[in-house]
């Protein structure tokens, strides 16, 4: 003869949530145990290690609104250098934006990433119409000897193609990104650097 279960309807619903939470709860715990005793991300580029900072610096948009190191420290940056009236500043351009839409399915990383053309020549108009493309675009400029100490702080001489430089949280230089690698590769290494954020950054006080 069975025995009527005596444990009201709530009371089961009761413990199966309890279970499940303790599952999910399980889980993640197992997964950032997992990431924070991993090494660092491997990744096509270069990771800087330990991470890099640079000196201040003041450009601006085409419409002369400034960009310094305070803005450079908030969220995630992919900056690089190009003329824009040359295929290769486009062509940076476009590589830069291929990135920030293929990482569009990962909120934190892309409601948080900015990308940064810092144009070698004068081009208002063109910087202009370009700034258009993305709102995560910034087609900036400044004086001559301004944009020179960035170049030169970051190791960008006028011979070579320069690389795409991922800054984190601070303003922390963490990695240096081919200038040849396409949007999907960049975006590939982005990915993997934003998930190993807390192993590269600088460990907070």
């Amino acid at each position: 003869m069975l025995l009527p279960n005596r444990h009201r309807a709530w009371v089961r619903i009761l413990f199966m949530v309890g279970a499940a939470a303790l599952f999910v709860f399980g889980y993640q715990w197992g997964n950032q145990y997992q990431l924070r005793n991993a090494g660092p991300p491997q990744i096509s580029g270069v990771l800087m290690r330990p991470p890099g900072a640079i000196p201040g610096f003041q450009l601006q948009d085409p419409i002369g609104r400034g960009f310094n190191q305070d803005d450079l420290a908030t969220g995630w940056t992919l900056l690089t250098f190009g003329d824009l009236s040359s295929a290769d500043g486009q062509l940076a351009i476009q590589r830069l934006i291929d990135a920030y839409n293929r990482v569009s399915d990962q909120a934190d990383l892309h409601d948080a990433l900015r990308l940064v053309l810092v144009t070698t020549t004068d081009t208002p108009n063109l910087a202009r119409d370009f700034a258009t493309l993305s709102p995560a675009l910034y087609v900036l400029n400044g004086e001559a000897p301004e944009v020179g100490r960035l170049r030169d702080a970051l190791g960008v001489n006028g011979d070579e193609a320069p690389p795409v430089f991922v800054f984190g949280p601070g303003a922390y230089l963490l990695a240096l990104l081919s200038a040849k690698a396409d949007g999907a590769s960049n975006a590939a290494d982005l990915t993997a650097i934003h998930d190993r954020a807390f192993f590269l950054l600088p460990k907070q006080s």
